[in-house]
């Protein structure tokens, strides 16, 4: 089958999955928890079957849609934003030499996401790539992407000042590059980066998929947090009459319509506080064993903090359930937290 075609039977399959996802969405909402049990079987959202012809293109595309499968399987169930384009950019990085992703920050670029640099032989490492930006004042294809709304594929130096982004990422001029903006919500948000240093071919169809594919479960990640929500929180709180979530935007901050008490704000901690091991796991498993959980979840954490302020004035509850729940009570692995109460 063409590249074309690949494309057209992913738009379906994620469709139908959309559509899918709405008429749960339908059911839960007019059931409640009548039909919780149903919904736990999330999974099948990303089940679907590959045609046997996909196997007959040439040389080894076989190959190249069982790795296309299993990076839009694991970008599609991804739990949180983080992981999301983790996934997207690895999965890129299979089709090219390096992949990134910079995220537009008013008026620049920054390096948000990196895989395939090596840091050997003048390049950068994928943990320098966060550290670098572009100036929107610059005249580069990365700017150039963002404004028309347009993948580039072709020569490296595309733009004028094409060079800057050579000689921060290291490693000298690339064979070929690619590069595409990123929507959220239909408006670009980021650009992907992707290149070919040793003469490798850029897989530029497979990686728009892999890109359409991020783009649309970005969007979806919101409904799905909501669903896995009213499930997990059911299993992690034990009789619990409040339910809350912190979604990892800053404008992002909902509660639900689930009856709050306010005489009990331990119990309104403790929710919250699980509901932010639910959707950060890895990231809370890596921050207490470097100790630096208030370093990478600070802003979650700090929206956690206003959200439990708008129900109770007495801190004690949050920052005690932060050390026993979140840290397992390791109050170190919190360093740089300012505690006010608890001590």
């Amino acid at each position: 089958m063409t590249n074309e075609e690949i494309k057209n039977f992913v738009e379906k399959v994620i469709n139908e999955k959309i559509q899918m996802l709405l008429n749960r969405i339908d059911a839960f909402q007019s059931n409640m928890f009548r039909d919780i049990e149903k919904l736990k079987e999330i999974d099948e959202l990303v089940k679907f079957n590959v045609p046997e012809d996909f196997a007959g293109r040439n040389g080894d595309s076989s190959s190249e849609i069982v790795v296309l499968n299993e990076y839009v399987k694991k970008i599609t169930t991804a739990a949180n934003q983080m992981l999301l384009i983790g996934c997207i950019i690895e999965g890129i990085n299979q089709f090219c030499d390096r992949a990134a992703l910079f995220l537009l920050r008013d008026d620049k670029l920054v390096g948000w996401k990196g895989k395939g640099f090596s840091g050997q032989d003048g390049q950068i490492s994928d943990e320098e790539l966060k550290r670098i930006f572009f100036s929107l004042s610059a005249n580069t294809v990365l700017k150039s992407v963002i404004e028309q709304k347009k993948n580039y594929m072709g020569e490296p130096l595309h733009k004028p000042d094409d060079f800057l982004i050579y000689n921060r990422l290291g490693g000298g001029k690339p064979k070929k590059i690619l590069v595409m903006p990123f929507f959220v919500k239909g408006k670009p948000q980021a650009v992907i980066y992707a290149d070919s240093m040793s003469g490798t071919v850029i897989q530029h169809k497979v990686i728009e998929i892999l890109a359409m594919v991020g783009e649309l479960s970005l969007d979806m990640l919101p409904i799905r947090q909501k669903l896995l929500a009213k499930i997990k929180t059911q299993e992690f709180v034990e009789d619990t009459e409040v339910e809350a979530r912190v979604f990892e935007h800053p404008d992002e901050m909902e509660k639900t319509s689930a009856p709050v008490r306010e005489n009990d704000p331990e119990r309104f901690a403790r929710v919250i506080i699980n509901d932010i091991i639910l959707y950060n796991k890895k990231v809370v498993d890596d921050g207490i064993k470097n100790r630096n959980l208030y370093e990478v979840l600070k802003e979650t954490l700090l929206q956690a903090k206003e959200l439990y302020m708008r129900r109770s004035s007495d801190l004690h509850y949050f920052e005690e359930q932060m050390v026993n729940i979140l840290a397992k009570g390791d109050r170190k692995a919190l360093k740089g937290y300012n505690f006010e109460s608890f001590k």
